[in-house]
């Protein structure tokens, strides 16, 4: 950079910052950091007594291992613990887009779950864990070969930006015309080239809090004044990168740092601070490097900035203007205006020397019941070390007649039993001072009985996690958050290629550039899984009791598709359910609203169906209803016509009674006629013949 500043002048700067930076990290802090690895390692504790039991109890270990489970199943469950909340309704996909791509790059792109497990695992051993987060700028060569190329084809491969010519050579070749036949001469090159393939990116890397200098006065590292990063770097690295071979020759390795602050992290394997490859060659010699970042005022614009330093002890290799320091850390105690808060490890290292005294007892006691001290009268004793060596079975040869006078053991005092109440009560205090209970590591026995509920167990568990909860909560909100919001901030500024990220079961293009500034971003209410399926099954219940009665009025439409899917998608996401597209569409896609349009028209050419199914019935029951009208008319004339042929034949069968009585009436007067002549005429032959006559 063009600026006018006196190296050696800001090399002393730098070089007092970091002598009293170092100083700071390594005293106490050092101190407490290296007893907190070696407690966490369960070495020797140097209390201890020869010819007595070695012991050395696990509590740090235990407790450090339970919290940091329990924080990596929180926070590397394959789900996105911080999202950025839409800024606008036009907003919510993008929003979603951003949230997708930061949770790619750090988790995918950068192994976001190794980070998260050792950064957890600094701060709860040795107080603080430290990330670098910067826009790395490489590339990826690859050498290759062409041969018989046309002028015009490599022209054409040689207009690529990414492209570089290693060797070349030209030749004239015969070809055929395949149409004409005629054969003419044509220059053919061949050669190497040497592609790049971009593969800059967004980092993210652990730093050893051992190797992270600060301020003293720093309450926290957006406003210290000064920071540096130690790092041991070869020769040949920084070559590659572009720096003086000169200034890099000048370069040499700080002897002293292999006994600043990793002592205690190193005391399981202290191999690597050994010497070796003495007689490798220079270019892969180790050097040590400081990425310091100091904030100077600056005269020309009047406003004090960070600049960023490259530089040894004495060599500064490149000096850079920048707007922040690329750190987050993070404590699981934090203290108030104190950088530096309190690690797992320093709650715990008193009670695993109280512990392991207690246990070293114990079995002290043990085994001088199993093998007691002698009383002995040596002189007595034919050979003294069958005493001595104290096995099973083993015969003491006395010259006595009565042995229990020359050999008996010596009483050896009972074990009180207060040492098991003393034992449980410091296992009660480590529980306390951790937050991570028996039950949550599945160490408690008595939990599991008849008598213990699920949901008992589930209650205590909780309840007695609440600090590693606080912690966590602490993690997201102080770590987490601000980290995700820094890679999103740089992708914005640095990255411009589209990569293709699996949305809700689709893939679909992002380009982090085109996304836009953004800041508001929030972190999961639910943290554990316990605490993700209560919330799953609370909102599953929330949408049976809406869609249970769809017409009651209390509802309304305040229960609609949209607002359907996003409470599923959240259960669905609880639950961590990756493809959830699979089971529900996004009413906002163009695949649901073009389904949407489809069931619309079948729905429309439904009710036209439907309309002209009941326009023909409406047509058919009039005409049913007109042919009953013709058919009850015709029944009518029917029964008319019966009624007037009823009438004519009973007024024709009353004629004929009538004329059959008439009829009846003249025979019978004829007859009464006829027999009125018969008797006058059998009168006069009575009267003629003076006898009675009767004719017939």
């Amino acid at each position: 950079m063009n600026m006018t500043i006196d190296e050696q002048e800001l090399l002393s700067t730098l070089e007092r910052n970091i002598d009293a930076a170092d100083t700071y990290a390594n005293s106490e802090v050092g101190d407490q950091r290296d007893k907190g690895h070696r407690y966490y390692y369960g070495e020797p504790m140097g209390n201890e007594t020869r010819g007595r039991s070695q012991h050395v109890s696990r509590d740090v270990f235990d407790a450090v291992e339970a919290v940091k489970a329990m924080m990596l199943e929180t926070f590397s469950a394959d789900r996105n613990i911080c999202r950025f909340d839409p800024q606008s309704p036009e907003d919510v996909n993008t929003a979603r887009l951003a949230t997708a791509w930061t949770n790619y790059n750090f988790y995918r792109q950068n192994n976001g779950y190794k980070i998260l497990a050792d950064v957890i695992h600094d701060a709860l051993v040795a107080k603080t864990g430290v990330v670098k987060r910067y826009w790395k700028a490489d590339y990826r060569y690859e050498s290759e070969e062409f041969e018989q190329f046309s002028e015009n084809e490599f022209n054409v491969m040689m207009s690529a930006p990414d492209v570089e010519l290693i060797e070349m050579m030209e030749e004239s070749i015969e070809v055929v015309d395949e149409q004409t036949g005629t054969a003419y001469s044509q220059l053919a090159i061949s050669g190497t080239t040497r592609r790049r393939f971009d593969t800059s990116k967004v980092c993210v890397e652990t730093v050893e809090p051992e190797d992270f200098l600060i301020n003293p006065r720093a309450k926290t590292v957006q406003d210290s004044d000064f920071c540096s990063h130690r790092m041991a770097r070869t020769r040949g690295e920084l070559l590659s990168e572009g720096f003086d071979p000169d200034v890099v020759a000048k370069l040499d390795e700080e002897d002293m740092l292999k006994e600043d602050g990793s002592i205690g992290r190193d005391s399981v394997d202290s191999f690597r601070h050994d010497r070796f490859g003495l007689d490798d060659s220079r270019d892969r010699e180790y050097v040590t490097l400081y990425e310091s970042y100091i904030k100077r005022h600056d005269p020309e614009i009047n406003e004090c900035v960070y600049y960023k330093c490259i530089h040894s002890r004495r060599v500064m290799l490149d000096i850079e203007m920048v707007a922040e320091m690329p750190f987050r850390t993070f404590t699981p105690f934090p203290l108030p205006h104190r950088f530096y808060g309190m690690s797992l490890a320093d709650q715990l290292c008193d009670l695993q020397k109280t512990m392991s005294s207690l246990k070293r007892g114990v079995v002290d006691h043990l085994m001088l019941t199993t093998t007691s001290r002698w009383v002995a009268n040596l002189s007595l004793v034919k050979n003294p070390r069958d005493l001595l060596d104290n096995r099973v079975g083993a015969v003491v040869d006395v010259m006595s007649p009565n042995p229990e006078s020359v050999v008996r053991p010596l009483p050896t005092p009972q074990l009180n039993g207060n040492v098991y109440t003393a034992i449980e009560n410091f296992e009660q205090e480590k529980e306390q001072r951790s937050g991570s209970s028996r039950m949550s590591r599945g160490m408690d026995s008595t939990a599991i009985s008849k008598q213990n509920s699920s949901d008992l167990i589930n209650t205590f568990m909780n309840a007695s996690n609440r600090r590693i909860m606080v912690m966590c909560r602490n993690f997201a909100e102080n770590f987490l958050k601000p980290l995700m919001q820094d890679l999103y901030r740089l992708g914005v500024e640095y990255e411009n290629e589209t990569v293709m990220l699996q949305l809700d079961g689709s893939f679909q293009p992002v380009t982090p550039s085109a996304l836009g500034d953004r800041t508001e971003m929030t972190v999961a209410v639910a943290l554990t899984p316990e605490e993700q399926q209560a919330e799953a099954q609370k909102l599953l219940t929330l949408d049976t009791q809406f869609t249970s009665n769809p017409a009651d009025p209390t509802v309304g439409g305040l229960y609609g598709q949209q607002q359907r899917h996003a409470l599923l998608s959240r259960a669905f996401e609880l639950l961590n359910i990756k493809d959830g597209a699979a089971f529900l569409q996004d009413p906002n896609s163009p695949e649901f609203q073009q389904m949407m349009q489809q069931q619309q028209q079948q729905m429309q050419q439904q009710q036209q169906e439907q309309m002209q199914m009941q326009m023909h019935q409406a047509e058919f029951q009039a005409d049913m209803q007109s042919r009953q009208v013709s058919v009850l008319e015709g029944q009518l004339e029917l029964d008319i016509l019966k009624e007037q042929n009823r009438t004519v034949f009973d007024r024709q069968k009353q004629e004929h009674t009538e004329e059959n009585a008439d009829s009846k009436l003249l025979m019978e007067a004829e007859k009464m006629k006829h027999d009125m002549a018969i008797q006058k005429a059998e009168l006069a032959l009575e009267t003629a013949q003076g006898r009675n006559v009767s004719i017939g």
